[in-house]
């Protein structure tokens, strides 16, 4: 611990810190946590490029599904790995070595902006809220639980695309940072292809893409 960590340690147990102070120690109790953002390579980096686009048009206009089980082939950074039946595919996105893939590569973004585009990350979680009013809630009642529904499946397979779309989302919305955090634009591509992104195979961020 350096000394002046100690000092603003210090200071802190006292109350008599300045928002500049303050801001200091914060980033310094955080530089475990923020140091992928100084490498890069340390998180999933796209061989894509990516405008702004109307992602909720997009979602909209999908048929949900409708190439599971079909050969799939698309340009995307990782490999794929394909899987032949749903119950398969609900395996993986359950088995919990998905639900950290998909929670590192969201956290990816927002440890992007809170060091890059502190201001406007101020604007997450009414961009969520936006996001889930118009598009995730809407297109869940519509598309994902009668799809489950009628096919027996297990609601893990809704959560998993809640979050896939809300993050897509959330990527587009913030493109304009500067950012190149496009894990689930990515995905995106899959899910408009009529498939399911379901699971990780290795060590994140390398590795192969399981898609049903």
């Amino acid at each position: 611990m350096n000394e002046r960590f100690s000092e603003l340690l210090a200071k802190g147990q006292t109350g008599r810190l300045t928002e500049a102070e303050t801001e200091e120690l914060v980033r310094g109790l955080n530089a475990p946590i923020l140091a992928p953002l100084q490498n890069p390579t340390s998180g999933f980096v796209s061989k894509l490029t990516f405008a702004p686009s109307d992602v909720a048009g997009r979602l909209r206009g999908m048929n949900w599904f409708s190439g599971c089980g079909k050969p799939l082939a698309l340009g995307l950074t990782m490999p794929i790995e394909q899987v032949g039946s749903w119950p398969e595919a609900v395996d993986c996105c359950k088995d919990g070595v998905w639900e950290n893939v998909q929670l590192k590569a969201r956290n990816q973004l927002t440890l992007w902006l809170h060091e890059n585009d502190h201001e406007n990350y101020r604007n997450w979680n009414a961009l969520v809220d936006q996001h889930k009013a118009a598009v995730i809630d809407p297109l869940t009642e519509k598309k994902l639980i009668p799809y489950q529904q009628v096919r027996g499946l297990d609601i893990g397979v809704v959560h998993s695309v809640q979050w896939d779309i809300l993050a897509a989302l959330m990527e587009n919305s913030y493109l304009a940072s500067g950012h190149r955090c496009f894990f689930f634009l990515e995905l995106l591509s899959v899910y408009e292809s009529g498939h399911f992104p379901c699971g990780w195979r290795g060590e994140w961020p390398q590795g192969l893409l399981v898609v049903h």
